[in-house]
């Protein structure tokens, strides 16, 4: 069984929808990780985020959500235009799928706990080298914008399934948005597993 995850490197809801990754893998569920740009309308400069504005009430769920399943978080300081990052990992999605794993990881890490600009293109060369692909490769594909178009192809298939938010996940013919309990995928993995099973 598999499900497709759309998510943005900068949704705080994105960053512990790892945690539930881990769930459907304990579960035998392949997760398919692919670019959804959620906000492509912040300017290249990036958007500072003020600690009492409105995130605020998101991110003290955030840091309660984070605490409960052990996953580090440090509230951002400047939310960044993704669209550079997410071609970035899209092309090694597609061209390096090794290294695919931990650039994802390490993409979340660098924005919601060391608090890296994700919009510099050296620190996604560095990411991108330390994961294992080759970053001069990876930054022509971005440059040129070949990477760029699995990121509009990978827009197109999440609204062919009517995904219109972050994170959203695919479910054979169901669409699951946000960050469900583990109780709830543990169930609906049941049920999906039922239905096959009886063909």
């Amino acid at each position: 069984m598999r499900t497709t995850l759309w998510s943005d490197y900068l949704c705080p809801w994105c960053y512990v929808a790892q945690h539930r990754e881990g769930v459907f893998a304990e579960l035998g569920v392949v997760v398919d990780r692919r670019a959804y740009e959620l906000h492509p309308e912040i300017p290249p400069e990036g958007r500072r985020v003020r600690r009492d504005g409105r995130l605020a009430p998101t991110f003290e769920r955030i840091e309660q959500e984070c605490e409960a399943v052990g996953m580090p978080f440090r509230r951002p300081e400047r939310m960044p235009n993704t669209r550079r990052a997410l071609a970035t990992a899209e092309w090694v999605r597609s061209e390096h799928p090794d290294a695919f794993d931990e650039l994802h990881r390490e993409l979340f890490a660098a924005h919601f706990v060391h608090g890296s600009p994700l919009d510099d293109p050296d620190l996604l060369d560095e990411l991108t080298s330390g994961a294992g692909a080759p970053a001069d490769e990876v930054r022509r594909a971005v440059e040129d914008g070949r990477a760029g178009a699995l990121v509009d192809a990978s827009m197109r298939e999440a609204r062919e399934h009517g995904i219109t938010a972050t994170p959203s996940w695919l479910l054979g013919e169901l669409v699951v948005p946000g960050i469900p309990e583990p109780a709830t995928l543990r169930r609906w993995v049941g049920r999906m597993a039922e239905r096959l099973s009886r063909g």
